[in-house]
């Protein structure tokens, strides 16, 4: 019994003392860890958004940013496959992963490609143009917009306008990756985690979340951002309550076989379908068919 005092203080410590976040998960072979699960190190950005809380990182605030802002991490890549996952603590919201990116003026800004991160689209997002097609899809911020939708397999070119000026922007989808109802089924709902694959090699992206292909992009526009840095986003659409975990990057010098490694379920389309963007014009309006 004299022992008794010591397991009473022992119990109300453990009691006590904050719960540990879970362990990462080893890194495969090649990738190296761009989070250490504990602080920001390595990565800049607004600290009145991004903090780390429970292992992650964590995006939070209780009003709308009045612009987008990002976390950036300091190394730039080119050839690579980044791994990741993410969880939306409400359904709602709207984040990114940027890449080959550059950092403008500003309050931690950039611009560059991005594969976007949302909750399920529903009726009542919360956001403009909010629609399913544009879960997931890769989008070039500040420049040329959305380019692959979801469940496209797509190229991407650039052609001249009679004008001169930037061209046009055309994009050609010339299959399916999966049905889209397939892959927003194989979403899971906040505040469950989702695991996110990117892999770009040259002008080849293609975009994965839970082993289902989003997108698969030909990114063949001459002007196309080639390298950069990686970045989250956190959207100036409303308050924010996200989370990033297991962030691992591996460079590539070949892209690698994905056969067997997702579902991918490739159809071509008998007819490739072609659109168009005027650069220059403000209007943001995408053009069908292309003339």
């Amino acid at each position: 019994m004299r022992f008794l005092p010591n397991i009473t203080v022992a119990l109300a410590f453990a009691m006590a003392a904050p719960i540990a976040p879970a362990a990462a998960e080893p890194l495969p072979p090649g990738f190296v860890s761009l989070f250490d699960g504990r602080t920001l190190a390595g990565w800049r950005g607004d600290p009145r958004v991004w903090s780390v809380r429970d292992g992650a990182i964590s995006a939070t605030t209780d009003k709308a940013l009045s612009h987008n802002t990002y976390l950036i991490h300091d190394s730039r890549f080119r050839n690579f496959e980044i791994r990741l996952k993410y969880r939306f603590l409400k359904e709602a919201g709207n984040s990114g992963l940027q890449f080959r990116s550059g950092l403008m003026e500003g309050d931690f800004v950039l611009g560059g490609l991005q594969a976007n991160i949302t909750p399920l689209p529903t009726e009542n997002c919360g956001r403009p143009r909010c629609g399913p097609e544009r879960f997931g899809m890769l989008y070039d911020e500040l420049s040329r917009q959305e380019l692959v939708m979801l469940g496209e397999q797509s190229t991407i070119t650039r052609r001249q306008m009679t004008t001169g000026g930037f061209g046009q922007i055309v994009r050609t989808v010339s299959g399916t990756t999966n049905p889209p109802a397939d892959i927003l089924k194989a979403v899971h709902m906040a505040p469950e985690w989702n695991e996110v694959v990117v892999i770009a090699f040259e002008g080849r992206i293609v975009h994965a979340i839970n082993n289902m292909v989003l997108f698969d992009a030909h990114d063949n526009d001459p002007l196309a951002p080639t390298e950069g840095l990686i970045g989250l986003q956190a959207h100036a659409d409303g308050a924010v309550d996200f989370q990033f975990k297991d962030i691992a990057i591996k460079p590539l010098d070949s892209f690698p076989d994905i056969s067997g490694r997702f579902v991918y379920k490739l159809q071509t389309l008998a007819e490739p379908r072609a659109s168009y963007r005027d650069v220059q014009l403000s209007d943001g309006k995408l053009h069908v068919p292309a003339p």
